[in-house]
């Protein structure tokens, strides 16, 4: 994988291609035959289109992609990431490279909190333990690095481009992590509204470095950060409280995997005994916790036996039964079908 260059601004070719496939859907051509891109994974042909955003985030992809170009990259002496942030706009376009995480952006051995706003094409990303989802454009990635999740460009993706910022300021860095644990690591924000907005006023100012003074850029980081917690809380207001009690309760099952967790560990996750949280979550869900549980882990072993072709007992492992007999059991009463013959008729 090349990580040559600056990573935190996109070189003056790509981003010259950026502008001209907005403008004109042109294709970058470096005359030589090749364009080298110190910010995608490989040395790419001289005739690849960059990913074309949709309408709504063309003015904020265009504005970001001109700074780029515009950019001197001179930083102001009061500059430290460690204290301010770092951040820029991203093109991949290899698929060959198979994924592409924090340690590109060289977050691997510092901690920090990264937000990633696709704004063209699409990728996938891929939580600790959780199946794959797919990042378009509005969708911006909100971790704490360094962690478990990875992303990564599919072979039927056009490319991928997004702006991103990563926080290392020591207060803000702690406030934003616990921010991102309740959240959850995939946003869908708006592109005329206040958190876009504020997100992108960053990674602007991180190309341009054009705040007066180490202070004015701590404001901003500042002014972020509660746009952000304002932002998820009202998001989470707004979901109706039976889903976030199933959200809530499936996101315990998926990280206990491949164990099974008991419905004793999931009550005390909620402060509750076995039989009151029993009661609680089946009058609120219409059904119980344990069959809620193999219901997860069954949509889990479905997805491995259509994707994959692992045997019955590694399955039956990493989905929290206790055997391949137990499985088998348990997935015909969910599937009127043995995995076995679920997974012949799917192929």
């Amino acid at each position: 994988m090349n990580t040559t260059g600056s990573l935190h601004t996109l070189p003056t070719n790509s981003a010259t291609a950026l502008l001209e496939a907005l403008s004109a859907s042109c294709v970058a051509d470096s005359g030589a035959g090749r364009v080298h891109d110190p910010i995608t994974s490989t040395m790419e042909g001289s005739r690849h289109r960059a990913p074309l955003p949709p309408r709504e985030w063309t003015s904020a992809l265009r504005r970001l992609t001109e700074l780029t170009r515009a950019s001197k990259g001179s930083t102001p002496s009061w500059w430290k990431p460690a204290t301010t942030f770092c951040g820029g706009l991203e093109t991949r376009l290899d698929s060959n490279c198979d994924s592409f995480d924090e340690a590109i952006r060289g977050q691997s051995k510092r901690s920090s909190v990264c937000l990633q706003l696709t704004l063209a094409g699409w990728g996938y990303f891929q939580g600790d333990r959780d199946e794959p989802r797919k990042v378009s454009p509005g969708t911006l990635i909100f971790v704490r690095a360094p962690s478990q999740h990875h992303f990564y460009l599919p072979k039927e993706s056009p490319g991928w481009t997004f702006a991103w910022i990563a926080i290392r300021h020591p207060y803000l860095k702690a406030r934003l992590a616990k921010r991102a644990a309740i959240a959850g690591p995939l946003l869908e924000i708006a592109s005329d509204g206040v958190l876009g907005t504020s997100l992108l006023r960053l990674v602007s100012g991180a190309i341009e470095k054009d705040f007066r003074d180490h202070l004015e850029a701590e404001m901003m980081l500042v002014e972020f950060a509660l746009t952000l917690e304002r932002w998820t809380q009202q998001a989470r207001d707004s979901v109706p409280q039976d889903q976030r009690l199933i959200d809530e309760v499936r996101s315990h099952i998926v990280a206990k995997l491949p164990e099974a967790i008991e419905v004793r560990s999931l009550a005390a996750e909620f402060g509750m005994s076995r039989s009151h949280f029993s009661h609680f979550f089946r009058k609120r869900t219409g059904m119980t916790p344990a069959r809620f549980s193999a219901e997860i882990r069954v949509q889990k072993a479905t997805n491995m036996l259509i994707e994959t072709s692992v045997p019955l007992k590694a399955i039956a492992a990493a989905c929290g039964f206790a055997n391949a007999n137990h499985f088998c059991k348990v997935f015909r009463r969910f599937r009127q079908l043995s995995p076995a013959n679920f997974r012949q008729l799917c192929r």
